[in-house]
This record gives C-alpha cells, sequence and structure tokens, in this order.
C-alpha cells in the first residue's frame, strides 16, 4: 500500500514539474498498484 502511495506521489510531483506524459502514466501505475494491493488484502482477510 505505501509503495503505490510513494508512486502516485512521484507521479503527482511530475505533474507539478510539467513532464506531462510520464506523470499520466505514472500515476495510473500508482492507482492500480493501489487497488490490487487493496483486493489482495482483502482475500487475504477472508
Amino acid at each position: 500500500m505505501i509503495i503505490g502511495l510513494i508512486i502516485v506521489a512521484v507521479g503527482a510531483a511530475l505533474s507539478v514539474a510539467k513532464i506531462e506524459p510520464w506523470a499520466d502514466y505514472v500515476l495510473i501505475a500508482g492507482a492500480v498498484v493501489i487497488i490490487i494491493r487493496g483486493f489482495i488484502r482483502n482475500r487475504e482477510k477472508d
């Protein structure tokens, strides 16, 4: 979960730095990591 948040933070920093194409991809990758990790965590609890 923390890794996903770090990836999203890096994407936000790239977005602020006006590195647009990479910023979008990094933000999407971070969101996917968070979603997948949340799904796996919910499956582990069951």
